[in-house]
């Protein structure tokens, strides 16, 4: 009995200790007014001090701007990695920022504002820094923004602010992604590259919001071309659809 009962609950401390914390809201940062629920769903996961992130970060702007807040919701998350050495605490005034600013944009604001700066914020730029100066440093981009930097950096010490950033990591964690920049249409990962333009994201949405039917060349007679991802193309045959970051499929 005794045996069977320390099975049970080491079960139960098992399923406890492996809890995820619910946050209190939808996480991400919505770029712009969505007043409802939209087709398309674009979640971007950026490292707030990744240099492939900051070379994405304007074209997803380009994006969400090109299919307006009727067809295209982009939510940003900040993914700190930890060989980022600054990226937490980045993570952490996007928080802040979030709070003290009421418009939608003020997130978005502050994350191009630190790419502006990525340099300075790198691992070898910092090295001999401590974390007060670099609270510092991101207090004086937030005084960029119109937020008195002696209290952004009093709300950097906020136990709240470190919480919610965290909850934010261990949900990007649950999501399957490893690195940055990574993204999810419609709560699908897809294997896009920081470097695709406008052009490229259009091929995959497109479809997604048109139902546009693609083009039959470079594929045999009675096969349609179908170019589900920039670049990668099948050839379907009779009976098979096109779908986006998948392929030809029945």
């Amino acid at each position: 009995m005794a045996f069977h009962q320390f099975i049970l609950f080491a079960s139960l401390f098992s399923i406890v200790a492996s809890q995820v914390p619910i946050p209190k809201r939808k996480l991400g940062y919505v770029f712009g007014e969505v007043k409802g629920l939209t087709p398309v769903n674009v979640d971007a996961f950026l490292g707030p001090v990744c240099p492939d992130s900051k070379e994405v970060f304007p074209t997803l702007l380009q994006l969400a701007n090109h299919y307006g807040p009727d067809v295209l919701t982009l939510r940003m998350h900040m993914f700190p990695l930890p060989y980022h050495r600054n990226s937490f605490l980045v993570a952490m005034g996007a928080q802040v920022v979030n709070r003290m600013i009421s418009s939608a944009q003020g997130v978005y604001n502050w994350t191009g504002s630190v790419y502006d700066k990525i340099e300075t914020l790198s691992n070898t730029a910092t090295k001999s820094m401590s974390e007060v100066q670099i609270i510092s440093m991101l207090g004086d981009i937030a005084a960029g923004l119109g937020i008195q930097k002696s209290v952004f950096v009093q709300k950097m010490a906020d136990p709240l602010v470190d919480e919610d950033a965290r909850v934010e990591w261990k949900y990007t964690c649950t999501r399957g992604i490893s690195g940055t920049p990574m993204f999810t249409i419609n709560d699908v990962i897809v294997a896009a590259s920081a470097s695709w333009s406008l052009e490229d994201w259009r091929k995959v949405i497109d479809p997604l919001t048109s139902y546009q039917s693609f083009h039959s060349t470079g594929c045999k007679i009675g096969t349609t071309k179908c170019e589900y991802l920039p670049g990668k193309i099948e050839c379907c045959t009779k009976g098979e659809a096109c779908i986006p970051n998948v392929g030809c499929r029945c």
